[in-house]
């Protein structure tokens, strides 16, 4: 390949693939290209939110540190080369290209044998050898679930699960306990792993698993905890509690961001006593300027805007507790859309209770909503863009405009904005 649109074009026919269970095909891909996960430092994040946010905060610190860092999340925005970065950089399409036409002969093998690899496999694949040589340590977000995830190579030296909640049913399971034992699939044997403030039916699942794999624990609220949260419109402060007290600053809103901080700065804590180089300044300047696109994001002061890729029940809750308490006294206006395989009518429900006015959309997606899909009476618009600006020319300048839903939604309505 030459041209990073046939790239694209080669990994939207990957797409037609869906989500292929098993992790036979990455085990052979890794074998095949000399195991490049036995090569890479990693830390191993799951969970069902907060995992992005967290990553973002231990990056910050060990990219203040000194060390090179690498990143994989999921989802890639705005395109697939998203998915990975090495500091502050996305992989170049030069290298993109360079990386996956070395493993194309081998991807055609695999088709030939009828096992051919799926986009997240081959992206996984192209993400190990990005970091072999570039990188001192890498943080890797699951793409779903934990346990048969495409991530769940990597072999970590710190493991964290940030939440667990519902999401993802169809494919992780109706109760938390199931959903649990897919995000405790990451625990390894006699790695570390941070768990964060889970339910007790989640927590259950989790530390069995852990005692089996005899990984030693840290439990949010339990092992650590923060003590004298103080918030105001632009940052918020605490006291990190673990064998001793440290100030912490953040500068991501929302009572839920303290808690993705906490668990970050246990991982933290845990490398600095595997002898990993960080000081107090490093700590400080890293966790205060931590940000993370699309996660209550501000993106204009004239009206006021807002976007946060809340794409779950449990995200959306943690998204109306931070309205609450940041934008009470203002009526706000909400531009919603996500995957129709996600609780909608819950979703809308909740956002309902918070909104002067509730406008639900379309985008550009195979798994994207239809108004088919809503159960109970609420406006719908198919044009996302003309119902953004119905929504603006509905508003005073004292409103606020939240746009949220799934990621892939609130990234294309925010490049209408910045356009």
């Amino acid at each position: 390949m030459k041209s990073f649109d046939e790239v694209e074009l080669f990994f939207a026919s990957r797409r037609k693939l869906g989500i292929k269970p098993g992790l036979e095909r990455l085990d052979y891909l890794l074998e095949k290209t000399g195991h490049p996960e036995k090569k890479i430092k990693t830390i191993h994040v799951a969970g069902t939110n907060g995992k992005g946010s967290t990553i973002t905060y231990m990056k910050e610190v060990l990219i203040k540190s000194g060390y090179n860092v690498g990143t994989f999340v999921s989802p890639g925005l705005p395109t697939i080369r998203n998915h990975m970065m090495i500091n502050h950089e996305i992989i170049t399409e030069h290298l993109f290209i360079e990386i996956l036409n070395n493993l194309l002969p081998l991807i055609r093998e695999m088709d030939e044998l009828d096992m051919s690899p799926s986009e997240y496999e081959i992206l996984m694949v192209i993400t190990l050898h990005y970091f072999l040589d570039n990188t001192d340590i890498a943080l890797v977000e699951t793409c779903m679930g934990g346990k048969d995830d495409v991530t769940n190579r990597v072999e970590p030296i710190v493991t964290v699960i940030t939440t667990v909640d519902y999401d993802h049913m169809g494919f992780l399971g109706d109760s938390l306990a199931e959903i649990a034992s897919h995000k405790a699939g990451i625990i390894k044997r006699n790695v570390p792993v941070v768990i964060g403030d889970l339910a007790e039916e989640a927590r259950k699942v989790v530390l069995e698993k852990a005692k089996t794999e005899t990984a030693s624990v840290y439990q949010y609220k339990k092992d650590y905890q923060i003590k004298d949260w103080q918030m105001n419109q632009g940052s918020q402060q605490f006291t990190f509690s673990y064998k001793r007290d440290s100030p912490v600053e953040i500068s991501m809103i929302g009572e839920h961001q303290v808690d993705n901080a906490a668990n970050a700065m246990m991982a933290v804590q845990l490398l600095m006593e595997k002898g990993w180089s960080i000081n107090r300044t490093a700590l400080q300047k890293g966790f205060k300027q931590a940000m993370i696109d699309n996660r209550l994001q501000v993106i204009k002061y004239s009206p006021f805007t807002v976007i946060d890729g809340a794409h779950n029940v449990a995200s959306i809750e943690r998204l109306i507790e931070t309205s609450r308490i940041y934008w009470n006294e203002r009526n706000i206006f909400i531009l919603f859309s996500a995957f129709r395989d996600k609780e909608i009518s819950k979703m809308t429900e909740l956002l309902e209770q918070i909104s002067s006015k509730l406008v639900v959309t379309t985008f550009d997606h195979p798994r994207a909503l239809s108004e088919g899909d809503l159960t109970n009476s609420l406006v719908f618009r198919k044009d996302y863009q003309a119902a953004y600006i119905e929504l603006l020319q509905q508003m005073d300048q004292e409103d606020v405009l939240l746009i949220t839903g799934s990621l892939h939604f609130v990234e294309k309505v925010k490049e209408i904005i910045e356009r």
